[in-house]
């Protein structure tokens, strides 16, 4: 490790940026994965939310690896010498047993995960929820979700936008937490402001809570209202849990196939489609972006999508399919995809511009209308025999989540976000 790094990484820890430190220590460590440095700072990381098993694994290795360096050494029996005077010290799972079912746990001290709205684009926001149920997965947590009025796909009433669009998580709602002896975590929130929309979401006290600071906490209630990917949270993921070892795209897939559960209707939406439009043909589908993505990939997507003919005609040759179903928000990309294709291409009837804004950000756009749109195509679209999107994108992320492609079936042009540390979220 560079001396800068150590330098840099040591100036993030003291300013308490313990998620950007261990992204940058991650990064480290995918290049060294012997760097001892690394694994000790990891090991305060750990130790500074409360994780000191963690802490005690990476000061081992950090010691094992450097026998003569002295530092991880004394890390190490510190960290051992405070457990064993403390037998009252765990890690965050105390509540369910890891890996069981956060629906129900009667006889058990219920603790809860409240999931606010990310704020952003609809599969963004879904994304977003499914890191932070993977959050309750680890804690044993029973997971409530509440898109308040910070949500793009309300209906303006401040109802909870997201049970327009899916079933509850679990039987429990944010009602129940309004309580006055529950205690909560960040302090920014309380049981009288439980509904609100964003307190504090990216500057401000207890702002940008990765959901690092989350796994230990020992209050009633845990709020998580900043976006954490699976990326993120699968190092934390203990041993004796079910989801441990799992690739990120595997974490993925099962947090959506588990807890994703689309109301009936919009299933029935979506079967009426597929029944009218294209169960009498063999097709493919396709996602393409458009509209305000070019604001995040600037002119790759342009090069992005000037690959996607070649793809397609090989998979429309390859797996004898004579249709085409098209998933885009631009009406441009619809527009040509028309006019190379034709009869071909099969697309429903849903919102789209034809600028660089996106439609969930234009104040004509029908957001809950929006909402029911975008489900209804990603699922139609892991319907088809194989899926071509592009990596970048949260909606053709989560179609490869939505079933169990085999990995032939599905190519993603460009970089897979979810695979990839997001450096700019704690930047601070």
């Amino acid at each position: 490790m560079k001396v800068f790094d150590v330098e840099e990484i040591a100036a993030l820890m003291r300013k308490g940026n313990f998620a950007q430190a261990e992204i940058h220590l991650r990064l480290i460590l995918e290049k060294e994965p012997a760097n001892a440095v690394a694994l000790n700072f990891l090991g305060l990381i750990a130790n500074s939310v409360n994780l000191p098993h963690f802490a005690i694994n990476y000061f081992s290795e950090a010691s094992r690896l450097t026998p003569g360096w002295d530092v991880p050494r004394v890390n190490l029996e510190r960290t051992s010498e405070q457990l064993r005077g403390n037998e009252k010290i765990k890690d965050s799972w105390a509540g369910l047993t890891p890996g069981e079912s956060p629906k129900k746990h009667s006889g058990k001290a219920e603790r809860f995960l409240l999931i606010k709205a990310w704020g952003s684009g609809f599969w963004a926001d879904v994304s977003h929820v499914l890191g932070q149920v993977l959050v309750a997965e680890i804690t044993g947590r029973i997971p409530i979700v509440h898109w308040g009025s910070n949500s793009l796909f309300g209906d303006g009433t401040g109802s909870n936008a997201f049970d327009f669009y899916f079933e509850p998580l679990s039987e429990a709602s944010v009602d129940d937490l309004l309580q006055e002896d529950f205690d909560f975590w960040p302090p920014k929130w309380n049981y009288r402001n439980l509904k609100e929309g964003a307190i504090n979401q990216w500057a401000g006290p207890f702002s940008r809570v990765a959901g690092l600071y989350l796994l230990s906490r020992p209050e009633k209630v845990i709020v998580g209202d900043f976006y954490t990917g699976a990326i993120n949270l699968r190092p934390w993921i203990p041993t004796n849990h079910r989801l441990y070892g799992l690739s990120i795209n595997e974490l993925y897939r099962y947090l959506a196939q588990r807890y994703l559960r689309p109301k009936k209707e919009i299933l029935d939406k979506i079967d009426n489609f597929y029944q009218t439009h294209l169960a009498s043909h063999a097709f493919i589908s396709v996602h393409v972006r458009g509209s305000d993505k070019v604001n995040e990939m600037g002119a790759i997507l342009d090069d992005v999508n000037k690959q996607y003919k070649e793809i397609i005609d090989q998979y429309l040759s390859g797996y004898n399919c004579d249709r085409i179903f098209l998933m885009t928000d631009d009406s441009r990309v619809l527009d040509y995809f028309l006019e190379i294709y034709g009869n071909k291409v099969i697309t429903t009837d849903c919102q789209r511009t034809s600028d660089e804004k996106g439609i969930h950000y234009q104040a004509g756009a029908d957001r809950r209308r929006l909402g029911e749109e975008v489900i209804v195509d990603a699922y139609l679209a892991a319907r088809g025999k194989a899926f071509i999107g592009n990596g970048f994108s949260n909606p053709s992320l989560v179609v490869s989540y939505l079933k169990d492609w085999p990995e032939k079936d599905v190519y993603l042009h460009s970089l897979n976000i979810n695979l990839t540390y997001n450096t700019f979220l704690h930047k601070w």
